[in-house]
Parts: C-alpha cells; sequence; structure tokens
C-alpha cells in the first residue's frame, strides 16, 4: 500500500516529467521516483520535502555517473561541443516553471535569462527600450528572489 505522502510525490513528479524535455531531469525524476518507491508505505515526510530529498539523491547519483563515465559522443561526425545544461539551469528552469506565485511576464523574463539571453536581445524581441527591459529584469530577479527565499525558508 502506498501511503499519502509518497502518491502525491509520485504523482506531482509524473506530471512533471510529462512536461519536461530535457533528458537530464527526466533521468532525475526516474531516479527520484525509484527511491520513493523504495519505502512506499513511509508517512513520516510530506510529499514537498520528499521529492526535494528524492530529486538531491538523483542529483547526486547522476554526478556520480558523470564522473565516472564522462559523456561521449555517438556519432563522431556530429560534434554538440558539450552543450549540456548545467544542474543549476535545470534547477532553476524546474522551479520557474512550477512557482504559483511567479506572475507569467516575470516568468517568461526569468527564463529568457536562464536559457542565457541578454537584455539586449530580450528589449529587441519586446519591442521596448534597453533601460525599460533591464528595469524589469532587476523587478522580476528582486520578486522571483524573495519567493525562492521563501521557499527554502518553508523547505
Amino acid at each position: 500500500m502506498i501511503s499519502p505522502p509518497i502518491a502525491g510525490a509520485v504523482e506531482t513528479l509524473q506530471k512533471q516529467a510529462l512536461t519536461s524535455h530535457d533528458t537530464y531531469e527526466l533521468d532525475r525524476i526516474d531516479r527520484a521516483l525509484d527511491e520513493l518507491l523504495r519505502n512506499p508505505a513511509d508517512t513520516s515526510t510530506p510529499a514537498k520535502f520528499r521529492i526535494r530529498s528524492a530529486m538531491g539523491h538523483a542529483y547526486e547519483a547522476l554526478e556520480r555517473r558523470r564522473a565516472i563515465a564522462p559523456r561521449v559522443a555517438l556519432d563522431p561526425e556530429h560534434h554538440d561541443n558539450g552543450h549540456d545544461v548545467p544542474y543549476v539551469t535545470v534547477e532553476i528552469l524546474a522551479w520557474l516553471r512550477t512557482e504559483p506565485s511567479l506572475s507569467d511576464s516575470d516568468r517568461v523574463l526569468l527564463n529568457d535569462l536562464a536559457r542565457g539571453h541578454d537584455a539586449a536581445s530580450m528589449a529587441q524581441r519586446h519591442g521596448v527600450p534597453l533601460a525599460r527591459m533591464r528595469e524589469r529584469i532587476s523587478r522580476a530577479r528582486r520578486r522571483a528572489r524573495k519567493l525562492w527565499l521563501a521557499t527554502e525558508a518553508t523547505s
């Protein structure tokens, strides 16, 4: 029998997997699900904390794998120059995608920043002056930082 906290955590991770297009994140979710289902009757910890812990352990396992067996291109003609998304970026993108208190406009700006866009290219794409875009970015970062710290404080 699966306890309610484990069932909630599994359901949340499965929904997250359905929206992900990142192989690294899918590997982490798979490993986290394995960890959660090793002890399905445990009711001692809420789902939110179980997810965080399982995803952290999955990260550690994947990092150990990378240290032991570095990535090798399967096609020698194709060179992607190691454009593997860093773990921190994956974490930030996952948080941006799931944080309910973040406005849609802030989410768009912060996603662009996390993916490597700069203020100038974002200003051009959104059709606003550079100074205005920098102001929007600053305000979005401030609001996100406040939300992130609040999330960290409750963990």
